[in-house]
């Protein structure tokens, strides 16, 4: 029998959280009891990531997150917990080379970990920008199979400045330079998010309002979303859970 996945949530529970495991289940099977194990990085009781036997998962998905990764911390008391629990599971898995896919949050706190930085002239409102493969992207195993350019949804006020640690690109896009990265041979993250589908990204436009995108613009923002085909995108995730499943012993 394969070993699970693991799922490190960043969010608070609510729609969009379960949206994520929805997006799980529709597209690779993964369900909490059934091949993916969720821990919730807010949580009082979550584990600390010292604690972890990453060896127990045949993969880990960091989430996207509301809350950030620099500068103030929010009202939510747990904010400092999570940045802390986040950076340290990221460094944990980039030294022992876990599979592993950072989903825009996820990308940032490996970032940070290795010791990079943001910026915040590269964000990007609700919308689905043409990603581009790099020439080593072309030839990564997960990205390999994608067409030379695809649309991916994207939401993000801040971006990384660069892949530290040796990282490589794998994707770019027109307005914000690093799309997608790896380092060692398995771990990967994504500024764009192959987790949302159509459906789900009206979730977000739905929850994101005045935050990602101006308020008044909901009806252009739903046009411009709806429009896009990101499928290819999606099967990103679903690439992943396949190669990694299919990995383990």
């Amino acid at each position: 029998m394969s070993a699970p996945f693991l799922l490190a949530v960043c969010r608070r529970p609510g729609a969009i959280a379960d949206d994520e495991i929805t997006f799980l289940d529709q597209q690779t099977g993964l369900t909490p009891g059934r091949g993916l194990d969720v821990i919730r990085l807010l949580d009082d009781d979550c584990p600390e990531p010292d604690t972890l036997d990453l060896s127990s998962w045949a993969g880990v998905l960091i989430t996207g997150s509301p809350l950030s990764l620099t500068g103030p911390l929010s009202a939510d008391p747990a904010h400092e917990r999570l940045r802390e629990r986040v950076l340290a599971l990221s460094l944990r898995l980039v030294q022992e080379d876990v599979p592993t896919l950072g989903l825009c949050f996820g990308l940032q706190s490996i970032v940070l970990a290795l010791g990079g930085s943001l910026r915040d002239d590269v964000g990007e409102e609700l919308q689905a920008p043409v990603m581009t493969l790099t020439d080593t992207g072309a030839e990564d195993p997960l990205t390999a199979p994608l067409a030379p350019s695809f649309r991916a949804y994207v939401g993000h006020s801040h971006s990384v400045t660069s892949l530290p640690g040796g990282g490589v690109v794998l994707a770019t896009g027109a307005h914000c330079p690093i799309q997608m990265g790896r380092w060692g041979r398995h771990v990967y993250g994504t500024q764009f998010h192959p987790e949302i589908t159509t459906a789900g990204m009206r979730i977000r436009i739905d929850t994101y309002g005045d935050a990602y995108y101006p308020a008044h613009e909901r009806a252009a923002v739903i046009e411009r979303c709806d429009a896009a085909d990101v499928r290819p995108a999606n099967r990103i995730v679903s690439g992943f859970v396949q190669r990694y499943r299919e990995d383990t012993p």
